[in-house]
């Protein structure tokens, strides 16, 4: 029964060591994810505090902050007419009262309700009526 006692030891201990290793790779595992997690609440509170910051400063920047802020107005105008161009391509138009994007065909806004055709045509007929 040598043999069998020796054997069962030596699985025994390799069963100990898989599992101390495997809590270990697990361990670790959890805290790269956790990690991970910080590291991504830290970048979401930063950006939070600079867009704060910005929308509380942008009309009195400090002086070394202008060119961050230049950039973040000329980034917003280029996102905004991208949007735009997306819409056209998608057959959206903007309605005329609250600015949401509707389809082309659509005669009224499905947010605000706004007669958009009708609202078109009016402000034809002032332009006519402030010519004569």
């Amino acid at each position: 029964m040598g043999f069998f006692d020796t054997f069962g030891e030596t699985v025994a201990a390799a069963g100990k060591t898989v599992g101390g290793k495997t809590k270990e790779m697990a361990g670790a595992a959890r805290l790269s994810l956790q990690i991970t997690q910080e590291e991504s609440r830290l970048s979401r509170a930063f950006a939070a505090l600079g867009e704060a910051y910005y929308r509380d400063h942008k009309d009195d920047m400090p002086e070394g902050y202008g060119a961050l802020a230049a950039d973040i107005e000329a980034s917003a105008a280029r996102l905004e007419s991208l949007k735009q161009e997306k819409q056209i391509l998608k057959n959206q138009k903007r309605c005329e009262r609250c600015g949401a994007w509707m389809p082309a065909d659509d005669r009224f806004c499905g947010k605000c309700g706004a007669d958009n055709e009708r609202n078109a045509g009016e402000d034809e007929n002032k332009t006519t009526e402030e010519a004569l």
